[in-house]
Order: C-alpha cells, then structure tokens, then sequence
C-alpha cells in the first residue's frame, strides 16, 4: 500500500516529505515541522486550528506547511497521518515527550491485562469451526511451509516448532540465502501455506499470499484485526488483535492462535502424533540434548 503521489510506504509519506523539504522551510514552517515530527501519528486526531495552537503559529502557517509538502489540503495531511497509525508505525504510535504534569503511563498490571484483553478479543472473532479446519489442513497436507517477515517471522517460527512437535515435513519458506521462487516453485495442492502478516506486511509477503491463492495452494492467513489487507484474503484468515498501550504491537493473542491449532493437531494426530513424541523425547535422550 502506497502513496499515489509519492509512491512511499504511509509511515513514510509525511515524515518523509518533511525531512526532505526540511532546509527550504521558513522559521515558522520549520517550528510547525518540528512538532508534527516529535509525533506524526497525534496530527490525525487534530484540527488546523488546534495544530497551529500547539505549535504557536499561525493557521495560514499550517496552509502553508501541507501545501509545500505536497498535500491538497491539512485533511489529506491528516489521512497520511492517519494510515500511518494503522500501518503499525511506532514512530506514529508513540505518545508525546512526557512533563511533570502529564498523566502517569501505564502500569505494569495495565500491560499484562492489556494482554488478556487481547485474546479474548481475539477468541471473540474466531470461528471455533474455522479453526478446526485450519487444523485439520495441516494434519493431512503433505507438508506445512511456514513464512512470516519481521516480527512475523518469529510467529511463523513458533508455528513451525510447535507443528513439528507432531508430524513430519514443517518447513520454511526461505532457508539462508534462498529466494521465495526457489521453494513456492514447489508448492502444490497437497501442501499447505501457514502464513503470518502482521502489520507491519512487506510487500514480498502480499506477493506470496497472490501466488499462493492463484496456483490454488491451501493458505491460512493469521492477521492483525486493524489494519487493512492489501490484496485477496483466503477463507482460514484470523484476524488477531495486536494493539497495545505502547507504541510496540503486542503479539500474544497471535501465539494463542497458534498455541490452539497445535492443540487441535495433537488431537488430530492420535497416535502416530503420540508415537512422534515419544521418538523426540527419547532422542533428545541419546543425543544428551537437554
């Protein structure tokens, strides 16, 4: 998803144009800039009259500002802000530098309950059914590739050692130094696609997602619940709430969703699943691993 003018990502499609028109901006622009930029997630939920108030100009400065940095008008300004925060942006979630008078931030009970929070509004909006189907694809696929980028990349990791725990053939997409190509060229109908795009989703990862409903390979999808999915959505899609009270995305309830499909895949697996376990256990044993 990008910027039509600019062809940048959203997070960057604001704070980008300022720091690049930065030097030709007048002392009042620039004192403006300053404050957008200490948080540029904090201009959506603001009117031009009240931006120019905290950054003690005038409104016709504001004009000014968003008509130099390429935008119509301060309310296309403020959608570039807007989808910055739903991007997942920490720069755009974080709060302003705090004062001796500001509110106390959240406590350490506040965090962890946040994190119950998530999961039972993840639990919510997700159909038990759906998830014993989901299940069921990785009991009687041939293999499971999983594939996440950044943080999803260590959720499609978790997956993987959790599947594998109980049945052969749990792979990843891309090995060191391999491309997508080398591995999806593989992929068919027997397999399954176990794929993890939290927000913030780069685009090889859109592109993976395409391919893999096109060439007609099973895919589940685990997603946030905010932020908008670029491209076409596959039936298993769980959206995860993710949202937290820092600007970091809080990743639990998605590990609750994996943690609930390994336990149906247990299930599912009987005994050869049982039998795969014990065989693990007891090398773990002999290879003196633990």
């Amino acid at each position: 998803m990008t910027d039509q003018k600019t062809g940048a990502l959203p997070e960057q499609a604001l704070t980008s144009r300022i720091h690049h028109r930065y030097t030709a901006l007048s002392r009042s622009e620039r004192q403006l800039a300053d404050v957008i930029l200490a948080c540029p997630g904090e201009l959506s939920g603001y009117s031009a009259t009240e931006l120019a108030r905290s950054a003690g100009v005038s409104k016709m400065t504001v004009s000014r500002l968003v008509r130099r940095l390429g935008f119509a008008n301060f309310e296309e300004a403020r959608l570039a802000s807007r989808r910055g925060t739903e991007w997942g942006s920490p720069l755009y979630l974080l709060d302003q530098p705090a004062t001796p008078s500001a509110d106390a931030p959240p406590s350490v009970d506040a965090h962890f309950q946040r994190s119950v929070e998530a999961i039972a509004a993840t639990a919510r909006q997700i159909d038990p059914d759906a998830l014993r189907q989901a299940a069921a694809l990785l009991h009687t696929a041939r293999r499971i590739w999983v594939c996440g980028a950044r943080n999803s990349a260590f959720l499609a990791g978790y997956a993987r050692w959790q599947f594998i725990q109980v049945r052969p053939e749990v792979h990843h997409m891309v090995a060191a130094g391999e491309t997508l190509a080398e591995t999806f060229a593989d992929l068919d109908q027997q397999d399954v696609l176990l794929l993890v795009g939290i927000r913030r989703r780069t685009p090889a990862i859109i592109e993976l997602l395409r391919a893999a409903i096109a060439r007609g390979v099973p895919t589940i999808l685990l997603a946030d619940s905010h932020s908008p999915l670029e491209g076409p959505t596959p039936p298993l899609t769980f959206r995860c709430e993710t949202r937290s009270l820092a600007p970091l995305d809080n990743h639990v309830a998605v590990m609750a969703v994996i943690h609930a499909l390994g336990a149906e895949l247990i299930r599912l697996s009987g005994h050869a699943g049982r039998d795969r376990i014990k065989s693990i256990e007891k090398l773990h044993e002999t290879l003196g691993e633990f």
